[in-house]
């Protein structure tokens, strides 16, 4: 239940809005940039159900279709999320009330005596209709020239902190030879901190030469590299992320167009965040 709070509050971070779908074997949470129009998702969240749910019903709108799409407030959920630290059981049921409703149910130990005490939260909720699930299916993107594991996520969170007080965007360049390198330019000042070691899972990327001014960044061997200019408060939104519980963050580069920040855990649960390039 923690692991699941922290999900949730991860994503409330992130966005506002949000779309929960259910299947049978799979809950999804799906942030859009709108989360009403044919936009692709820009952040992608599957979690496992039976690792988080010892019951698990469901009933959709019919066996072709058997999914169940709900938009609603992402921090209507968090907020109540927070107490499951101290929680025995939650559930949750779709209800219809005065609206419908998420309906969570949390089984809380009392302080003053043996028995326990059921706390109810409904959070209102929009049925999606069936029309326009297919704006909130997981985005199909190019083939990555690059895809890299990163550093431990509060190292990361720590620079792009500081680099974003100084510029509204941060360049990514990860080498073929495990090197990321995380850049920022302004008129005064260029500012970058470098990480080497890192694993590269694939690369199948362009030749690009550096325009390094500096002996250190030469040595480098920049010409097997990719690069992606991105927002600097996306990214650091998504690193946020540090305090769910997970064994690795693979950052994978489509040269120059967009990066893929894709956070996996021993619970099989992988949140997935798509980041679009800026063109310079």
């Amino acid at each position: 239940m923690r692991e699941f709070s922290n999900i949730v509050s991860t994503i409330s971070k992130l966005s506002k809005e949000c779309v929960l779908r259910l299947s049978t074997d799979q809950i999804y949470f799906i942030v859009s940039d709108d989360n009403s129009g044919p936009t692709p998702p820009i952040l992608w969240c599957e979690i496992p159900q039976s690792m988080f749910f010892s019951e698990y019903q469901l009933i959709g709108v019919d066996y072709e279709h058997n999914d169940i799409y709900l938009g609603f407030t992402s921090a209507n959920l968090a907020r109540p999320l927070v107490t499951l630290k101290s929680a025995k059981t939650l559930k949750m049921k779709l209800t219809k009330k005065q609206c419908p409703c998420l309906t969570l149910e949390i089984e809380m130990p009392s302080s003053t005596s043996p028995q326990t005490r059921q706390v109810t939260h409904d959070i209102p909720a929009i049925v999606v209709p069936r029309k326009i699930w297919s704006d909130f299916h997981e985005p199909q993107v190019p083939k990555p020239d690059i895809s890299i594991e990163l550093p431990p996520l509060k190292q990361l969170r720590t620079s792009i902190d500081r680099m974003r007080t100084m510029a509204t965007d941060v360049i990514i360049r990860a080498s073929a030879e495990g090197r990321l390198t995380l850049q920022i330019k302004t008129d005064m000042a260029k500012v970058s901190t470098r990480y080497k070691g890192l694993r590269v899972d694939n690369f199948e990327g362009p030749i690009e030469h550096s325009d390094s001014e500096t002996e250190s960044q030469i040595n480098e061997d920049l010409s097997r590299v990719c690069v992606c200019r991105v927002d600097a408060k996306k990214l650091s939104m998504f690193l946020s992320a540090d305090q769910i519980s997970h064994n690795r963050i693979i950052c994978s580069i489509v040269h120059k167009r967009l990066v893929i920040l894709c956070l996996q855990t021993d619970e099989n649960v992988k949140l997935q965040c798509f980041i679009t390039g800026i063109v310079y």
